[in-house]
């Protein structure tokens, strides 16, 4: 029981048990160097399928200035994971919230990576709200959990992922995962943090839920500015006003009491990734990481002094996924 409880609260350690079936679980680790000139994301995991073989640990890699991506396959028994902190290791390679081992030698590949992480923003907690899913975090029968780790940080170190190292010293990260049996029917996800204003960061994400019999669409949106993290979300009364999209790009309006929040984002080149389906890794998405978003936030009052306060801001290297956007009206 205490163990059940620790994992609620601290969702960034891993969620689930190796004698499950037909699980998933990963996180998403964004880095950026300090011109934004190499964007790559490293997604570690686990694959638990109905089928015993199949089961394996994973390392993806995607390169967003090439649009390309790389899907390193490791033994299930590779990986391995601390019950009270985030610590992940498959094989040689190693993760936490504040540093990144990689040595990947696969099929002529090979990838090594030493970095360490600063500066974390990790997302607010509460007791009725434990992390990104706020009280849906207790429901026991969720398609899919989501959590962030670190809206933005700051890296040290460098790495070298087959095109030569490169010093991301002065760069940006960030950190978030999920965990379950698949993704949604049909989501929009979206996350920056290089704005004009180098301490906002953004994360969206819009999702249809599955829910006792029926299905609705919920979402999940944090805009980190002025190092407070603003949240708007189905489970603190937020509601979509406008949601607007294409197959490469999307607009919507987030209300929260007086509160607002405008995001625009398009995208141009895509790399394919491996997506869960019923825990096996045999789906496939296209993710952008070098998308461009436009965002505008209204502040509520907190007085009847004070006025509204206003904020307009644009940023790049954006992450971005439509998937089945026709599914969240």
């Amino acid at each position: 029981m205490l163990y059940r409880l620790r994992k609620i609260y601290r969702p960034e350690i891993f969620q689930g048990g190796l004698q499950k079936r037909n699980y998933f679980e990963g996180w998403y680790f964004k880095i950026i160097d300090r011109n934004a000139a190499k964007i790559y994301a490293v997604i570690p995991g686990v694959s638990i399928s109905g089928i015993k073989s199949n089961s394996h640990s994973f390392i993806q890699v995607m390169d967003g200035t090439n649009a390309t991506s790389q899907y390193f396959r490791f033994d299930f028994k590779d990986f391995n994971y601390s019950g009270r902190q985030f610590n992940a290791s498959i094989g040689n390679n190693f993760f936490s919230a504040d540093k990144m081992h990689l040595d990947i030698s696969q099929g002529g590949q090979k990838i090594k990576a030493d970095l360490k992480f600063h500066n974390t923003h990790p997302w607010p907690k509460s007791p009725f709200a434990p992390g990104a899913m706020g009280w849906y975090a207790f429901v026991p029968f969720m398609e899919c959990y989501h959590g962030v780790v670190s809206m933005s940080h700051n890296i040290k170190g460098s790495a070298d992922f087959g095109r030569g190292y490169t010093d991301f010293t002065g760069g940006k990260g960030y950190i978030e995962k999920d965990w379950g049996k698949s993704f949604p029917a049909g989501w929009i996800w979206l996350q920056s943090n290089h704005f004009k204003n180098a301490g906002t960061s953004l994360m969206l994400s819009v999702a249809r839920i599955p829910w006792l019999k029926k299905t609705f669409t919920g979402f999940i949106c944090g805009l980190l500015l002025n190092e407070n993290i603003h949240i708007f979300a189905t489970y603190n009364g937020s509601k979509i006003k406008q949601l607007d999209f294409s197959a490469n790009e999307f607009c919507c309006i987030i209300q929260r009491g007086s509160s607002r929040l405008k995001i625009s984002a398009s995208r141009k080149e895509s790399a394919e990734l491996a997506s869960p389906l019923m825990g096996a890794m045999d789906g496939r998405i296209n993710e952008s990481i070098d998308a461009k978003v436009e965002i505008e936030y209204i502040g509520g009052k907190k007085d009847n002094k004070q006025k509204t306060e206003l904020y307009r801001d644009s940023g790049f290297a954006a992450g971005l996924e439509i998937v089945n956007p026709e599914v969240l009206k």
